[in-house]
């Protein structure tokens, strides 16, 4: 059974969330920021970053994107993702990538103390490529099928500066996105769990 080492409306929600459509086996480990912060939890986590997930044999898997890889290819059977091997797949490990590596760290300069105006301007360049990507292929990122990243994707919302609505305002297809993940039926619990019910100023 998985371990996942979570933290309410942190880097962990999209595994969170995509566990639970997985609807795979999993023991939820909520954590505090200051569990996290603790030395300790560089034994779990080298970084001491948010998400980790523990598997059977005792090894810890982390960074989110790894994750999400990892899930979607080992539980295929769950369409999550397009099937290994085709271009769909590539495609989405390209979209994926996109997220992590471009999206996910420039908020997090925001966050951490280099929210200028030139931040929020990049940031806002880089939502305007899913922007586009959602309006000729959407609804979801993957086309007419929900994957795991469009749980990634409204993740990232959240954070977003000026503010998650000011960012849905701006981007109405990624509004839209953000609206029909909330309204998942098998997301409810976790979303309820996160706090993120509703749009955040």
């Amino acid at each position: 059974m998985y371990k996942l080492y979570n933290v309410k409306a942190w880097g962990s929600l999209a595994i969170h969330f995509l566990l639970e459509e997985m609807a795979v086996p999993y023991t939820n480990i909520w954590m505090t920021p200051e569990q996290v912060a603790a030395p300790e939890f560089k034994d779990i986590s080298p970084l001491g970053y948010i998400p980790a997930l523990g598997l059977d044999d005792g090894t810890t898997l982390f960074e989110s994107a790894a994750i999400v890889s990892f899930l979607v290819t080992t539980h295929n059977d769950k369409t999550m993702a397009p099937a290994v091997g085709t271009p769909e797949f590539g495609e989405f490990l390209s979209w994926l990538h996109f997220m992590s590596t471009n999206i996910y760290p420039t908020i997090n300069l925001s966050e951490h103390g280099a929210g200028d105006a030139r931040t929020t301007e990049k940031t806002h360049e880089l939502w305007a490529i899913v922007e586009k990507r959602l309006q000729v292929e959407g609804p979801w990122m993957m086309g007419a099928t929900y994957s795991a990243l469009d749980a990634y994707a409204f993740m990232l919302t959240l954070w977003s500066k000026p503010g998650e609505r000011a960012v849905l305002a701006k981007f109405p297809a990624v509004a839209e996105l953000a609206r029909a993940v909330r309204a998942r039926p098998s997301l409810k619990a976790a979303l309820e769990a996160h706090g993120v019910m509703e749009p955040r100023s």
